[in-house]
């Protein structure tokens, strides 16, 4: 009678009745399978939901991840900018870049800084404006880098290049007045039609000459015309020659900074009064100095207005 059943003794504690419970072993089956598929169902549900949570904390890390990186996505944005204003502002020419407003060329793994790990896909990217090509974020971010240091070292070169062209007065007062310009005139000397070929500035007696750029004296002496005179090379282009001193202040050979005390203001030489002949001499010939000076007081120069 009970071949076909499978019966369940469950004993309680301190002598109780002990029950039993008798089962089909079709009914058996059915509940074991029953259990076993709970038992799979919850593990199931545990897995899904711990995957969730996971999943959860995976998506709130990329968009704080995506925040950020849109955030340095403006950065880089705004850099460009400035990079372009930077060279318009200077002059300085782009150098063939395939990124856009980057002066870099295509990629080339190369010429990026080993010292960076760049990623196989940071989330976001930017477009090129070219070829419609997407670039990662952090790799354009590293090209502006190293253009933004070679447009350094360019801006750097170019400040040497301004200091060594002379763009102020070479006198150190505001109290003078420009009494000959350059360019033809009738001479003081002969009344004959001449070629001056720089500047006279007037002031008083022992007025501060000064270097108005960097550069090299290149030679110091005296002759009937100019009297003292010295001369200054400033670079391969510029040399400025200050006549008619009462005194030397520097030695041939000398290297002087723009503002440099380089002589007194006198009468030496073929001279009516005190003043500078002041000269400016431009890839071998003679310039303008109205044309490089930057703090040229017109209001009380009147030739400057001609």
């Amino acid at each position: 009678m009970f071949k076909d059943h499978y019966t369940i003794f469950i004993t309680p504690p301190k002598g109780r009745k002990t029950r039993q419970f008798s089962f089909l072993k079709s009914t058996f089956y059915i509940l074991v399978l029953f259990l076993f598929i709970l038992i799979i169902g919850n593990c199931i549900a545990i897995s899904v939901y711990i995957e969730s949570a996971h999943l959860k904390e995976e998506n709130a890390k990329l968009k704080t991840e995506k925040k950020e990186l849109e955030k340095v996505a403006r950065i880089v944005n705004e850099i460009e900018k400035e990079e372009s204003f930077i060279r318009d502002f200077f002059g300085i020419e782009k150098s063939g870049s395939n990124m856009g407003c980057l002066g870099l060329g295509g990629v080339n793994p190369n010429s990026i800084d080993t010292s960076y790990t760049i990623p196989q896909d940071t989330g976001v990217t930017v477009s090129h404006n070219n070829n419609k090509q997407q670039i990662p974020l952090i790799e354009k971010a590293l090209f502006l880098r190293k253009d933004l240091q070679k447009l350094k070292e360019e801006l750097i070169d170019r400040k040497s290049e301004w200091d060594t062209k002379p763009t102020i007065m070479p006198i150190k007062t505001d109290e003078y007045w420009i009494s000959s310009g350059f360019g033809w005139r009738k001479s003081p000397f002969t009344d004959l039609r001449e070629f001056h070929s720089g500047l006279d500035i007037s002031a008083k007696q022992g007025t501060l000459i000064i270097a108005p750029a960097d550069g090299k004296v290149i030679s110091v002496g005296k002759d009937r015309y100019t009297g003292k005179f010295i001369k200054i090379k400033h670079n391969d282009r510029f040399i400025t020659i200050y006549g008619h001193l009462q005194q030397h202040k520097v030695k041939e050979g000398q290297k002087v900074k723009r503002g440099d005390i380089i002589g007194l203001m006198g009468n030496t030489g073929m001279s009516t009064g005190y003043h500078l002949h002041y000269e400016i001499i431009k890839d071998g010939e003679s310039v303008n100095p109205f044309n490089h000076i930057l703090n040229l007081n017109t209001a009380n120069d009147p030739l400057a207005m001609r």
